[in-house]
């Protein structure tokens, strides 16, 4: 009998879904700075062995996401504003260019669905529903990087969405800047509608900066720590 081809597909080991569960408690803000994360609670808390949460510890260190503690143990490492400053600014550039692609090429519907999502944003804003907002924030950006028909900003973006979205949440939480967002959206849907790429690239590219200024800022003024 012929051998039956295996599947390339193959399931995430327990220390990866160890890490990936961490990584997601720290962007959503659950483990915040400095929380300390010892092995053996976390195995207990998790019902599982030490070995993969060791292993998820290990690769978070490497990461970037946690650091040792000089007694044992490690700790949830914050950003630096130089960290928080770079992201963004790779962000800004993929956003403006995003912007303008999308300004001469979206498909049909691209930006009825921007402009849905836009409405939304709002509701949730008056409603003061900080997990929403964070929610129709991200799928903005995702609805602009699809509607710049690029499968290459699409997985950059993807390469930045969890440091971003840790920025993210700590800049919509302030309900300041969740109303000049609605109002810097609407506008760059109006520059893609009019097809003014020039003008999309602008304002898609100073829309990240001013969350960036606003937020690095704040954390040099050590008012906020991420």
């Amino acid at each position: 009998m012929a051998k039956q081809p295996q599947s390339s597909f193959r399931r995430p080991s327990l220390g990866q879904e160890v890490t990936q569960h961490l990584k997601r408690q720290v962007v959503i803000g659950e483990l915040k700075p400095g929380h300390r994360l010892v092995e053996e609670r976390l195995a207990r808390d998790l019902g599982i062995s030490r070995t993969p949460v060791r292993e998820a510890l290990h690769r978070l260190e490497q990461e970037g996401v946690l650091s040792k503690r000089p007694r044992g143990g490690y700790e949830v490492r914050p950003l630096t504003p130089e960290e928080v400053s770079d992201a963004l600014g790779v962000r800004s550039a993929l956003e403006g260019y995003a912007a303008e692609l999308a300004s001469r090429q979206a498909p049909e519907g691209a930006v009825d669905k921007l402009e849905a999502n836009v409405d939304e944003f709002e509701k949730a804003l008056d409603q003061g529903d900080e997990e929403r907002l964070v929610e129709f924030n991200s799928q903005f950006h995702l609805l602009l990087y699809e509607a710049a028909g690029s499968p290459l900003l699409l997985r950059l973006l993807g390469e930045l969405q969890e440091v971003v979205e840790r920025i993210s949440r700590a800049i919509i939480s302030n309900m300041d800047a969740g109303k000049w967002s609605t109002k810097d959206h609407r506008a760059i849907i109006a520059a893609i509608k009019a097809g003014d790429g020039e003008t999309a690239y602008r304002l898609a590219r100073d829309h990240v900066a001013h969350g960036a200024d606003w937020i690095v800022s704040r954390m040099i003024d050590q008012e906020l720590e991420l």
